[in-house]
């Protein structure tokens, strides 16, 4: 009787994590992206313009903020229908059914909320860099530009590897903001990176080795694109082109993270 209401209970995320989580990870990601063209390249072009309008000087502080509030109501719907649906046609059903409008009706509040939470994460986190740097006479007001550019460059190899550490549990407070359901709890989401539980699941050896494995995989990719890009902006007219394929590999990133977070937090949730 119970082994046949745990196989009641098992979800498509629960088929994910057997066998080849990382492979049906990517698979499931593209799934998403491929399976309703029509969503992916509105939200893909909606994506593209706000980060591009972002770049503008005098507009840029507006279209950050809508660009990161689009990317995160993307994310929780990618993250939620994978999460929650209970097989692979379901999950296609949904996908297909995707709307944007919807999808910002539904999440956009939180996402804001999520926006908010990493602004002010951030912003303690570069006073407590600027605190350290003048308490420990790193840094002082006497000190030349280049002085003070030397004196930061000097905590690049600790601060790389704080960002690393930090990047190991992304996963897991991804997978919390994902699940948040308003405004106050999309906030909370973001400190989850302080949280206990999080630290203590991110220490169990499945979490470790799928995150690891995933994660080179992520690095090579981005790496490569890096490299691509920087070497078609070096053509006059190809600049801006690459810009805008840079982005849109952004986008399937999102994506992807999204159905990452979900199978690093079910993996650790048995």
């Amino acid at each position: 009787m119970d082994n046949e209401e745990t196989q009641n209970s098992r979800r498509l995320i629960d088929e994910a994590l057997v066998d080849t989580p990382i492979e049906n990870t990517l698979r499931l990601a593209w799934e998403f992206i491929k399976l309703n063209k029509k969503f992916t390249f509105t939200a893909m072009g909606i994506f593209v313009v706000l980060n591009l309008f972002g770049a503008i000087p005098l507009l840029s502080l507006v279209f950050a903020v809508l660009a990161a509030v689009f990317t995160i109501s993307i994310q929780m719907h990618v993250g939620r229908t994978f999460y929650g649906t209970e097989n692979i046609e379901t999950y296609i059903k949904e996908i297909e059914e995707s709307r944007i409008d919807n999808i910002l009706t539904q999440y956009s509040s939180t996402a804001f909320g999520v926006y908010l939470g990493w602004f002010v994460l951030i912003f303690i986190m570069a006073f407590l860099l600027a605190l350290f740097g003048v308490g420990s006479g790193l840094l002082n007001q006497n000190m030349s530009q280049q002085d003070m550019l030397m004196a930061l460059a000097s905590l690049g190899l600790p601060l790389l590897l704080f960002v690393l550490v930090l990047s190991y549990v992304q996963p897991l407070v991804y997978s919390n903001i994902i699940l948040a359901n308003s405004f106050g709890e999309g906030f909370k989401a973001v400190f989850t990176i302080f949280s206990k539980d999080v630290w203590s699941s991110a220490m169990q050896k499945i979490y470790f080795a799928y995150v690891a494995k995933i994660g080179l995989l992520i690095m090579a990719a981005v790496l490569l694109a890096v490299f691509a890009v920087g070497l078609f902006t070096m053509i006059p007219f190809l600049g801006l082109l690459a810009s805008i394929a840079m982005l849109m590999g952004m986008y399937v990133f999102v994506v992807l993270m999204a159905v990452m977070s979900m199978v690093a937090r079910r993996m650790v949730e048995e």
